[in-house]
């Protein structure tokens, strides 16, 4: 009796083995999360660090909005693709705030994270120059809510 191996169950499993570890680490990877596309009339992020951003507010003397999304958060996806690029948003936020958007599952998400204890993504925080929260939301925002949400921030300057 001849003894053959089953090479066809071994392939699968591998194959599915490298399957699920390349979706896993798509999913996973923060490569292009890190800048939101600028948008000619919507909301421009600054490109720097917290740290940078807040140095920024404190010389220009207006609050931080700071954007804490995630690379799977569907609500973020659609937040970035459809209000932050809307120009009636883009006028409010970039004459008012210094806008940063840092990815949760960055090494600077991870501490913002902690320090800021945000539960749950979208997380919209309004800082004051010295990083103190002024406001803070999670969830989805329509346009409307967004610019309800950052009329709370006072004082926004006219």
């Amino acid at each position: 009796m001849r003894k053959t191996k089953n090479f066809s169950v071994i392939s699968v499993e591998g194959l599915l083995l490298l399957l699920i570890t390349v979706v896993f680490a798509a999913c996973n990877s923060s490569s292009g999360d890190n800048a939101i596309a600028a948008s000619k009339d919507g909301v421009h992020f600054f490109t720097g660090t917290l740290e940078a951003a807040t140095a920024l507010s404190k010389k220009e003397n207006k609050p931080i909005f700071l954007l804490a999304h995630a690379s799977y958060c569907s609500s973020c996806k659609k937040m970035i693709s459809n209000i932050f690029p809307l120009k009636e948003v883009g006028d409010l936020f970039n004459k008012n705030f210094i806008n940063i958007q840092v990815n949760i599952e960055s090494e600077e998400g991870i501490k913002i994270v902690k320090d800021y204890e945000v539960a749950g993504t979208p997380n919209l925080l309004f800082l004051t120059p010295d990083g103190k929260i002024i406001n803070k939301s999670s969830g989805y925002q329509n346009k409307e809510e967004l610019l309800a949400l950052a009329g709370t921030i006072m004082p926004i300057n006219n």
